[in-house]
């Protein structure tokens, strides 16, 4: 997944090594009491607490107290409590968190937030949870992915919508359209950068992502690498141009990477089955 929102709270959230008792009630009412301006101590403080989260397994009697904290008037306060839970979510990727549905309700509503930290944080809490993007919230991770005013947020709307599956008529045809607008770099590259973690079997894309690795863009070439090994023996059609990429000329650092990266794809693309 993609790099976590950066927040005053997060900033040292995984290296907080001080022992703590205490719980979310005790975070939460810190914050609410200091705001953005913690203490040293109360920084400290929170740190420590939260860093006895990771697990995921404290959450068990928690949830109303993040509920609160995800509903509270104060959009700081909201915005801290998507990071927190984002940042848990983001945590335990191999043991998935499943979410009571009143907090996933909650979380849902932060989409339409003001602050984009917590907008990004809302949706990557959704793509996160246990059971997968529902398939419902297509439309709506659509319309962020194609308008939201923060390309950080609309990343996050396109992973999300890559790990939907079957993926819908509607998610196919943004892939196509995004893939075939060569003069939106941006768009093309995040897009192949959600096929990293989520393959594809659509032969039309499949098509797409291979003439991306012409792309003149190294981002987007990157990207397109990474994808058609993810995608594996599907993309076998894209091993003439990962040998024109492994045999270039390097120029410096970025060159070597993209090529040593073109050697592991053609090894993949290449293994007998």
């Amino acid at each position: 997944m993609r790099r976590m929102a950066c927040l005053p709270l997060l900033l040292l959230l995984f290296t907080a090594t001080a022992e703590a008792q205490g719980n979310l009630a005790e975070v939460f009412s810190i914050i609410r009491t200091e705001g953005r301006a913690l203490t040293p101590s109360s920084r400290t403080r929170t740190f420590a607490i939260l860093d006895t989260y990771f697990s995921g397994e404290k959450l068990a009697v928690e949830w109303p107290t993040l509920n609160d904290a995800i509903s509270d008037r104060d959009p700081y306060v909201r915005d801290q409590a998507c990071a927190v839970l984002g940042a848990i979510m983001y945590g335990n990727m191999a043991r998935r968190i499943r979410l009571p549905d009143t907090t996933r309700d909650l979380v849902i509503q932060r989409f339409s937030e003001a602050t984009p930290n917590l907008r990004e944080n809302a949706v990557r809490i959704i793509a996160l949870m246990a059971g997968g993007v529902p398939p419902a919230l297509t439309p709506e991770l659509l319309r962020i992915a194609r308008t939201d005013s923060e390309f950080s947020v609309r990343g996050v709307a396109i992973e999300a919508l890559a790990s939907v599956a079957p993926p819908s008529k509607e998610i196919t045809e943004f892939w196509l359209e995004s893939l075939k607008d060569v003069s939106n770099t941006q768009m093309r590259g995040t897009v192949l950068h959600a096929f990293r973690f989520e393959t594809t079997a659509n032969s039309e894309i499949i098509f797409l992502v291979i003439g991306a690795l012409m792309d003149p863009d190294y981002y987007v070439r990157q990207e397109a690498v990474a994808a058609v090994t993810k995608i594996g023996k599907p993309a076998a059609a894209a091993l003439p141009l990962l040998m024109e990429i492994r045999d270039s000329p390097v120029a410096d650092v970025r060159g070597d990477v993209m090529r040593s990266n073109a050697t592991n794809a053609i090894r993949i693309l290449s293994a007998p089955n």
